[in-house]
């Protein structure tokens, strides 16, 4: 996809600024673009002079020599909100982990800040130069959708297929998962997990497999679930009924870590 120039002191309407976020957020302009569009060269004019100027580049932190255990991988959750949202946080600092978890290398964290809505979760992906999610429907519609009161850090197991007990000859449906009583990861933190897991390793979560979302419902016992796809490079959201099942789909249980007192 060709990019045009944006000269510097031409007006830009609302209308144009509307229909570029809209192409944002119905795939058109996909991570690699849109990348392109945060560093494009832009033309100054001033009178009859014509001067080029480079925007800042936005970089990407590199995480990818990210040490291996849980505490190393809230470090890096730490930096990748800072280059997401513009705020510190230190994790350790809210929630209180134990040492055993912090020692972990089985472990992996995901984070959901107070009012981190599902639409964050979709435009942080895109943030960090992936492609636009497809969404069969709105993410805002599903239940839990909205953004917490407080933060939110959950830990799950670091495997990029859902739990061993989940899949296969022990596939469950929602419904059957949610009898368990179990904490179940829902569609905001696999895509927080999905993200944080892709910018240390290099690596995609759940490329030949899908994660359901038990919890994440629309109405009419509608379910979503989540996978990678490798030919399109970008995360599928989809629903299915809550009795479906499938040996390829599973879930991810998740502890959810107390705030400190």
């Amino acid at each position: 996809m060709a990019m045009n120039k944006v000269v510097v002191g031409q007006s830009v309407t609302a209308g144009q600024m509307k229909d570029f976020w809209r192409q944002v957020d119905d795939g058109s302009i996909g991570g690699d673009y849109f990348q392109d569009f945060l560093a494009h060269k832009l033309e100054r004019k001033d009178g009859n002079t014509v001067s080029e100027v480079t925007t800042p580049k936005i970089v990407i932190p590199n995480l990818l020599s990210t040490p291996p255990t849980l505490a190393d991988w809230l470090k890096a959750r730490e930096e990748l909100h800072k280059f997401l949202t513009g705020e510190q946080v230190i994790l350790r600092d809210i929630f209180a982990l134990t040492d055993e978890e912090l020692a972990s290398t089985t472990l992996m964290p995901a984070f959901r800040p107070a009012g981190a809505t599902n639409r964050n979760a979709i435009y942080w992906k895109i943030k960090i130069g992936e492609n636009k999610p497809y969404e069969e429907i709105d993410v805002m519609k599903y239940t839990n959708s909205q953004g917490p009161k407080q933060p939110e850090l959950y830990i799950i197991n670091r495997s990029v297929t859902p739990d061993d007990d989940t899949v296969g000859d022990k596939a469950k449906s929602p419904n059957q998962l949610i009898a368990h009583n179990k904490l179940w990861l829902g569609l905001f933190c696999w895509c927080d997990a999905d993200t944080l897991h892709h910018v240390i390793t290099g690596e995609t979560l759940d490329q030949k497999t899908w994660t359901w979302f038990p919890n994440d419902r629309l109405r009419y016992a509608k379910v979503a679930l989540g996978y990678w796809n490798p030919l399109n490079r970008r995360v599928y959201l989809y629903w299915r009924y809550a009795v479906y099942c499938n040996p390829n789909n599973g879930a991810r249980s998740a502890k959810k870590v107390p705030i400190k007192s």
